[in-house]
């Protein structure tokens, strides 16, 4: 008689089951992580915030206040940042100018938070007791027009100060109108480009009373004749025009009909 076989009873197909249920698992999983990895932050911000208010309305307000001053901070930071900028930009264009032109001994210039500084020399501005603008001079404050004209809403003054220098032999008592007459002269070509407000010009004439030099010697007479511009930046307390406005107007505490201002003439 013949032996019936053996009916196979193995389990082959539930391992497969259980490995492609595995499989399925392990793809919605990674599906998931890629959703959460791409997910709008300003829609899963709203989500949070929603769900903050429902909780905690007390707690909730308090987050927003203080996002909001964190905001106004960040703003003024961005924009003093922004101001630097304009403002560097004007002592990067002279640099450049002058060291292109290999006027650095001539032409001095440095910055900081609040002024760009120029200092021209005799040969470059004025010669001997002329008060004729030399050509060179022109050259650099032709530039100097070109960033003025850039950073005019940031600047509070531009000062131009006229130098000389004290030499024994001289009687002719010119010093002070000289020195001045060179600011005016300075002044009046810048003015004259009209690229920033003309009543943020100031000349000034110190005569043969500022020096930075010995005026004993040939070379430090050269260095003490000289013209300064002294651009400073807006919001800071340097400014001539500031300290004499509000010197006068002290006198208004003492019922004295005295008023003085800075009038703005813009086109």
């Amino acid at each position: 008689m013949a032996r019936k076989k053996k009916r196979d009873e193995g389990g082959g197909a539930s391992w497969m089951e259980t490995y492609s249920d595995m499989v399925t698992l392990l793809l919605t999983f990674f599906i998931m992580l890629y959703a959460m990895s791409t997910i709008d932050a300003q829609k899963y911000s709203a989500i949070v915030a929603s769900f903050s208010k429902a909780m905690n309305p007390e707690a909730y307000y308090q987050q927003m206040e203080a996002e909001a001053a964190q905001e106004i901070v960040e703003h003024s930071y961005e924009t003093e940042d922004e101001e630097t900028d304009e403002i560097d930009a004007l002592y990067t264009l002279l640099k450049q100018y002058i060291e292109e032109n290999e006027l650095s001994d001539q032409v001095e210039i440095s910055k900081s938070e609040e002024y760009v500084f120029i200092r021209f020399s005799d040969s470059v501005t004025f010669r001997g007791y002329s008060d004729i603008l030399e050509q060179k001079g022109k050259g650099v404050l032709d530039v100097l027009a070109e960033g003025l004209v850039l950073v005019d809403e940031y600047i509070e003054e531009v000062v131009i100060a006229g130098h000389t220098a004290k030499v024994e032999y001289d009687k002719t008592d010119i010093d002070r109108s000289l020195s001045t007459n060179r600011a005016n002269v300075v002044l009046k070509y810048l003015e004259d480009k009209a690229v920033i407000d003309p009543a943020k010009y100031l000349a000034i004439g110190y005569g043969l009373y500022s020096p930075i030099a010995d005026n004993s010697t040939p070379e430090g007479r050269a260095k003490n004749r000289r013209v300064e511009i002294y651009i400073s930046r807006k919001g800071y307390p340097i400014s001539y025009t500031k300290i004499i406005q509000d010197t006068i107007n002290k006198d208004k505490a003492n019922n004295k009909d005295v008023e003085y201002r800075r009038d703005y003439f813009i086109e």
